[in-house]
C-alpha cells in the first residue's frame, strides 16, 4: 500500500528513512489515506485481511476504515 494525498490534508509527516505521509491533523486525531496496488486488492479479496505494523515498542490506539472517518469541515 502507498499513502495518498486526499482533499483534507493539512500536514505532512516525515521520519528518517520513510516517505512523506500526508495527513489530516486535528487536536485529537491524525488521519492518513492509503491506496492498494492491484496485487494487494486481489490478495485482500482472497483473504479479507489487512495487517497493521507499528514502529516502536508501544502500540498507540489505531483504527482502520474503508470510508472517511471524520466529518468534513
Amino acid at each position: 500500500m502507498k499513502p495518498v494525498k486526499f482533499e483534507d490534508v493539512n500536514c505532512v509527516l516525515q521520519a528518517p528513512g520513510c516517505k512523506e505521509l500526508p495527513v489530516l491533523k486535528t487536536e485529537k486525531h491524525i488521519v492518513s489515506c492509503w491506496e492498494m496496488t492491484e496485487m494487494e486488492k486481489e490478495e485482500f479479496a482472497r483473504t479479507g485481511r489487512i495487517y497493521l505494523s507499528i514502529m516502536g515498542e508501544a502500540h498507540p490506539p489505531v483504527s482502520l476504515y474503508v470510508d472517511r472517518p471524520y466529518i468534513r469541515q
